[in-house]
């Protein structure tokens, strides 16, 4: 009886090997409808289920001496036991295998789940956290759509060999899949052995007539820093612009690639935009301080500060901290003085942009660190310090008043201005200004 169990345990642990290795195969790798995938899944568990069952009674064989074989499958009681009963017989159906064989047959169990989700490269793991996804995409019932699209924003967040070819195959989709997928793709920006597919995939979906498709791509290319895509969203700004609603995603994406192309399109955002897009519009504005052909990038912001709303105000001054220009000192000043007592204490909001298509999740926060709108004016002329003697003739008796007018009313408006004083006034040096003849 145990040379038969070990040759049943041999034959059964081959051919639930090579099943599961094949079935985990074909889910990988084959389209399948959902119904055939969890026929496929099945089949896969029960082979695991077959060999745990024989492994688990090959064991009880030979450890228990076939207990759990003679009293629960060949019907050996103990108390009927005849003197010509063999004796090893007799002794193995005394033991307890309605204790024994169940603790083996989850020992067993758990090994072959071991041993099967090794020899099919962590198959198990797989399958939870990208495969269930991946089988989600499948089909074309529109009653799946929500389902597809939530499989996507998963499969968004995650690293695994087969989830950009996935995503491609779902950009090639067209439709509101491939929108997503091409958002999607624009997340995997770390994956660079596949960065040239992802180009070219997403440089052909902006050529396409479905403007939906066409935007994410383009916003995903900007997030690579594709700077070929500048007339295409030149293009898209002015559109926008002309019928009155910014899509707020498609600035971020001219912050990202930094093209003098856009700044004409940024600067009337900030002039006629709503809100939002103005705040937008002016951190996109600052970030292309690096760029040679971008000139006076803060005299695009300082001549929209006088008339701009609170909030926007707010983003325009943090811009032009980005920049670091110091002919803002002056329009900062202004914007200081012409600001009420209650706008200069409110914080200055962040602000939020989703990059995902339907406006949830994937956020960028902009307009970082939150301080009130005083603080933000200080710190900002702290950083582009005055150094240039007309513009010193400004700023330092706008301090001196400042000081004066402060001193001892208990806030700390008179600090932080005689320290800005002080720190420019250290950094002067008047021996090398040449006397007056």
């Amino acid at each position: 009886m145990r040379n038969k169990l070990l040759v049943a345990a041999v034959i059964a642990n081959l051919a639930g090997m090579i099943a599961a290795v094949y079935v985990a195969r074909l889910i990988r790798d084959v389209p399948a409808e959902a119904s055939t995938e969890t026929a496929l899944l099945v089949v896969y568990y029960t082979a695991l289920c077959v060999v745990a069952v024989a492994d688990a009674l090959l064991i009880d064989e030979f450890m228990f001496g076939g207990a759990f074989r003679l009293t629960h499958l060949q019907g050996k009681d103990p108390k009927f036991a005849r003197a010509s009963d063999d004796a090893a017989m007799v002794a193995a159906t005394m033991q307890r295998s309605s204790v024994s064989f169940p603790i083996v047959l989850l020992l067993s169990g758990g090994l072959t789940y071991l041993l099967f989700n090794f020899v099919n490269q962590d198959f198990n793991s797989y399958y939870r956290r990208v495969g269930i996804h991946v089988s989600s995409l499948r089909g074309d019932d529109p009653e799946n759509q929500p389902r597809r699209l939530q499989a996507i924003a998963e499969l968004s967040v995650r690293r695994h060999p087969t989830i950009v070819p996935t995503l491609r195959q779902q950009l090639a989709r067209g439709g509101e899949v491939g929108a997503w997928a091409a958002w999607a793709l624009g997340r995997f920006t770390d994956v660079t052995a596949e960065r040239k597919a992802i180009l070219a995939d997403l440089r052909a979906a902006v050529r396409s007539p479905d403007p939906n498709l066409r935007r994410e791509a383009l916003i995903s290319l900007a997030r690579y820093q594709d700077r070929d895509v500048a007339d295409q969203l030149f293009g898209e700004l002015e559109r926008d612009l002309a019928a009155g609603v910014i899509d707020r995603r498609l600035l971020v994406a001219a912050g990202y690639i930094q093209v003098p192309k856009v700044l004409p399109v940024l600067q009337q955002i900030l002039q006629r935009g709503d809100e939002k897009a103005q705040r937008v519009a002016a951190w996109a504005i600052a970030q292309h301080r690096d760029q040679r052909e971008a000139k006076d990038l803060d005299t695009m912001l300082t001549d929209r500060l006088p008339s701009a709303a609170f909030s926007v105000r707010c983003a325009i001054v943090f811009s032009l901290g980005i920049l670091g220009n110091e002919r803002a000192n002056v329009p900062l000043m202004h914007a200081y003085d012409t600001a009420t007592p209650e706008e200069r204490t409110t914080t200055c909001p962040v602000e939020v942009v989703y990059l995902r298509p339907d406006g949830q999740q994937d956020h960028f926060e902009l307009l970082l660190p939150v301080d009130n709108y005083e603080n933000h004016i200080f710190k900002v002329l702290g950083q582009i310090r005055a150094t240039s003697p007309e513009i010193r003739a400004e700023v330092e008796p706008w301090l001196e008043r400042l000081v004066a007018q402060h001193k001892g009313d208990g806030t700390l408006k008179a600090d932080r201005a005689q320290s800005l004083l002080d720190g420019i006034r250290s950094a002067r040096d008047d021996s090398k200004v040449a006397a007056p003849e």
